[in-house]
């Protein structure tokens, strides 16, 4: 089967192309089709799917997949049960399927069974196996969630946080602060998990932004961004003013 005369691994491929030089646009517009989605259903049956990042929907939760996520990859062991089945892809057909659409992916093809992640909440993470290939997708927004911990099952799993100020690209990738201070990992992930969670608001690219990455126990990691105007973390979590100040100590040193 091909997509855009491409062969399906190829395309799928190519859809993975964005580094994290595209990371603020692609936030950007994930936060705009939730604001628009009349825009959204435009663009995504647009002659091009460049700006569209990579994503699956199921019970109605958006999951991401960042291409170049620190952590290690998930292995056959990593996997659950098996969750729920691709139903369309934007990347095969962007006209019978947009953004938003129960089961829809933006590259996955159609067909690509999802499995529960092992020791995770499947609301957080999802595997998608294709090809013997094994790719990780976490939530972003759940509009179910009502605390971040319904949204990042990530309570008493974060060994260490790294913390810069602007998201890293491959030009110029950064030092980011660590923090490993057992009591201070817990604190910031206490007010994550306790933080209201609430529709996600749109951010302009200029905006001041921290890039957050979660190290876990397992050896796999989630990265967020977050915006300390307006004190939420990417997906919608709002967590309190000692969140900025915690991480602005780090950041000094």
């Amino acid at each position: 089967m091909q997509i855009r005369g491409l062969p399906r691994r190829e395309a799928y491929d190519a859809g993975h192309s964005m580094r994290r030089r595209a990371w603020p646009f692609a936030v950007l517009w994930l936060t705009l089709a939730l604001l628009a989605p009349g825009r959204v259903a435009a663009q995504a049956g647009s002659s091009s799917t460049a700006s569209l990042f990579d994503f699956v929907t199921f019970d109605g939760i958006d999951y991401i997949r960042f291409l170049d996520e620190p952590g290690r990859g998930l292995t056959r062991e990593d996997l659950g049960i098996e969750f729920a089945t691709v139903a369309c892809s934007i990347g095969e057909d962007n006209r019978a399927c947009s953004y938003g659409l129960e089961g829809g992916a933006a590259f996955l093809p159609t067909g690509t069974k999802m499995y529960a992640v092992r020791g995770y909440a499947t609301e957080f993470r999802l595997a998608a196996v294709w090809r013997d290939h094994i790719y990780l997708y976490q939530a972003w927004r759940n509009p179910r969630a009502r605390v971040g911990g319904a949204l990042f099952d990530i309570a008493g799993k974060v060994r260490t946080i790294e913390v810069r100020i602007g998201e890293p690209t491959a030009e110029a990738p950064g030092k980011p602060a660590v923090i490993v201070a057992r009591a201070d990992v817990d604190a910031l992930v206490d007010m994550i998990v306790r933080g209201t969670a609430r529709r996600p608001l749109a951010h302009a690219v200029g905006e001041t932004r921290y890039w957050l990455t979660f190290w876990l126990a397992d050896g796999t990691t989630l990265g967020r961004a977050y915006f300390p105007e307006a004190s939420e973390l990417m997906g919608g979590v709002i967590v309190a003013g000692e969140f900025r100040a915690l991480l602005d100590r780090y950041l000094a040193r």
